[in-house]
């Protein structure tokens, strides 16, 4: 009866967060935020550093460290200098597989995530152990553990903070609450941030595209979860899960995917002209919650109609509170420091380095 009440609230906070009327926010343009730009060089064997960034300080000095599949790259901050690229083999006695589905980075160790095995590295290439990750229930029907769709690994205290996202929902998902997994490698015991994709999500089954979440995990424990048809957030802490609007102004279109039997296999073919939220994160120098919305995708199809594209990032404050909302020239992800956000915006110059701008939030009213 508990579990039923507590799926009953969640779900009528869902319809009353969507339903609810928006405040008078500041619509920005992305160059209102703009302070300064990190540069950070690539190499010729790197095609996309991406923009999954730690900030590790060594001594006196700062660096900004990556995990691309199976190299580890190294920069300096903020010359932006790419002072290490380390190469971890896929086989052999230091093998960690030819296929990560997620890192973690810190000043000792990379986590990698290859196969459902949590693999333990040091910074040099040499593998310290390999870990199975915990088996899940029938009603998951199969666990990814892997970071796709933008959902990084964090760590809170010896624990790892992993998602475990649906390719695609299936409708026995919808009673499964164990998706992110909180597991301590030191003594291999494991607990979940636990939620519920809502009942209006049956109309996103088998879709790769709206079925998958994103999240994230913020210093002061909660975890963050970002459905992409949906204008709320979950906000899962170790006392309650909590709904909140972090929605736009403007109108989302959620179209679903369809599927199609060929022989033995379904083939699914979602709708990319559908609006989608994506990724979540959390700037803890601004104690500001960012949500990218792609309201309008760029496609052929779109443009041939006359719909422009339009993307936006939601702003809101500790509270949860939207502040502001912030057109983007086209969609991207980014990465936060002590020193600010930093949002990836490509090559302006040339390929030989990567830009990321840092954004200042204090424009920000906290009051709203």
């Amino acid at each position: 009866m508990k579990v039923l009440l507590i799926s009953l609230s969640l779900i009528l906070l869902f319809s009353s967060c969507s339903k609810e009327s928006e405040k008078i926010v500041p619509i920005l343009d992305l160059e209102d935020l703009i302070v300064d730009t990190l540069y950070l060089e690539k190499d010729t064997l790197t095609k996309d550093i991406g923009s999954d960034f730690r900030f590790i300080i060594k001594g006196t000095e700062e660096f900004l460290v990556t995990a691309i599949q199976n190299r580890l790259l190294e920069f300096s901050y903020p010359e932006g200098k790419l002072v290490r690229d380390q190469f971890y083999f896929a086989e052999g006695p230091d093998g960690i597989g030819s296929f990560i589905s997620g890192s973690f980075v810190d000043d000792t160790t990379v986590w990698f995530l290859s196969n459902n095995k949590l693999i333990e590295a040091d910074l040099f290439g040499k593998v310290r152990n390999r870990i199975d990750l915990p088996e899940v229930s029938e009603s998951r029907l199969a666990a990814n553990y892997s970071t796709m769709h933008g959902n990084r690994i964090s760590k809170s205290g010896e624990e790892l903070i992993i998602a475990d996202v649906p390719f695609v929902l299936k409708e026995a998902n919808l009673e499964y609450e164990n998706w992110i997994l909180k597991f301590n490698p030191q003594n291999l015991c494991s607990d979940h941030l636990k939620f519920r994709y809502p009942d209006s999500y049956r109309k996103f089954l088998d879709d790769p595209n709206l079925g998958p979440y994103n999240s994230t995990f913020t210093p002061s424990g909660k975890e963050i979860i970002s459905l992409p048809a949906s204008d709320s957030l979950i906000i899962i802490s170790e006392n309650e899960n909590q709904i909140v609007y972090a929605g736009v102004k403007d109108k989302m279109d959620f179209f679903p995917g369809t599927t199609t039997q060929e022989g033995e296999w379904i083939a699914y073919h979602p709708n990319y002209n559908s609006s989608k939220f994506s990724w979540v994160d959390y700037d803890p120098l601004a104690q500001v919650y960012i949500r990218q919305a792609i309201v309008t995708t760029d496609n052929e199809e779109n443009r041939s109609q006359g719909r422009k594209p339009l993307t936006k990032l939601v702003i809101l404050n500790s509270a949860f509170k939207k502040t502001m909302e912030v057109a983007l020239p086209f969609p991207t992800r980014g990465f936060s420091t002590p020193k600010g956000y930093y949002l990836n915006i490509g090559y302006p110059h040339s390929e030989d380095e990567v830009a990321f701008v840092r954004l200042d939030f204090s424009k920000i009213i906290t009051s709203n």
